[in-house]
């Protein structure tokens, strides 16, 4: 099959054209027919010369492409609710070979029917970012009606967290800086949105709550967006961050007993914890698009063949939404 990947660790120019094995799919497998991908960071970190906290080790040659959309050709041993020809999408396991590919091998307990409101594009682009935005906020459990900090308020995980913030009845405070991610995140509920540059978003936070702070901060970004996040979380409420920021912490919420929590998209699944969990997140993301709660801005589609170009787009920082990539026909 043919592909896109990397024979050794670098800058986006490793990135090369690839032919490899057709795959095929073992016990709880499915093998899906690549229409379209999606960038996100993971991408990067994997790609990355310097491992740094979050780069999983796997095995060289490798496709990245942690996003899928799809229809399935293939199923192997055990998979129960999906045949040859349903048009799926989900993520490829961080542990292994991703998307960028012809053919993608994937367990189909982490799968999603792709609903039919959305394209192959949108779909690819809403798998690993929505369900990290719908298990972050499963894991801080605001009340309904409680108001949360949501930074990067435009990037591909915050304006998915802004859309279900939204429709679970919170009253979302999101930072961005540039007019067109401020514009995003208002047109996507945000009640309030802070110039992370510009404000201090602890402060400003803890004056729209009453001096309380909120009821849970999310750290979208990592650096400065911890910080904030740290700043404006209420006593005994909960930070979630997916970015491993090194920072010291326990001294800024232990006398309020706060909470820091770490989240990684699936981590019941990837650590077979629930192998089921990721699948469960991933089909309450899809029946809410297919319910027009919630869609993702694709900012941008590249074919899989430019897929340099587009790292190089999501590595500026200047995008919002999601980036995706067309793979079918675009070799």
């Amino acid at each position: 099959m043919k592909a896109i990947g990397i024979h050794r660790h670098g800058d986006a120019s490793q990135l090369v054209p690839l032919e490899l094995p057709d795959p095929a799919p073992g016990p709880h497998q499915v093998r899906v027919r690549v229409i379209a991908s999606s960038i996100n960071p993971a991408d990067v970190r994997a790609r990355s010369p310097s491992p740094g906290p979050r780069r999983i080790e796997r095995q060289l040659p490798l496709v990245l492409g942690y996003d899928v959309a799809g229809v399935v050709d293939a199923v192997g041993p055990g998979v129960e609710g999906f045949a040859v020809g349903d048009e799926v999408f989900g993520s490829p396991s961080l542990f292994g070979q991703g998307a960028n590919a012809e053919l993608a091998v994937i367990d189909g307990r982490t799968l999603a029917r792709k609903p039919p409101a959305l394209s192959h594009e949108e779909a690819a682009c809403l798998s690993l970012a929505g369900v990290t935005a719908w298990e972050c906020l499963a894991r801080a459990q605001p009340a309904a009606g409680a108001t949360v900090l949501i930074t990067a308020g435009a990037g591909g995980v915050g304006h998915l967290m802004l859309q279900l913030a939204r429709h679970l009845g919170l009253r979302a405070v999101a930072t961005a800086s540039r007019p067109a991610s401020t514009a995003l995140c208002r047109e996507l509920g945000a009640a309030v949105v802070l110039d992370h540059a510009a404000q201090d978003v602890g402060q400003a936070c803890r004056d729209l709550t009453g001096g309380a702070g909120v009821a849970a901060a999310f750290d979208n970004a990592g650096g400065s967006a911890l910080d904030q996040a740290l700043d404006a979380v209420a006593p005994m409420g909960t930070v979630v961050s997916i970015v491993p920021t090194p920072a010291p912490v326990a001294d800024r919420l232990f006398m309020k007993a706060a909470s820091l929590v770490y989240h990684v998209m699936g981590a019941a699944s990837l650590w077979r914890l629930d192998p089921h969990a990721q699948g469960r997140a991933l089909a309450a993301v899809a029946a809410l698009a297919a319910q027009g709660h919630v869609r993702p801005v694709v900012s941008a589609t590249y074919p899989v063949r430019d897929l340099a170009q587009a790292h190089r787009a999501i590595e500026s920082a200047r995008t919002v939404g999601k980036i995706a990539i067309r793979v079918e026909d675009g070799f």
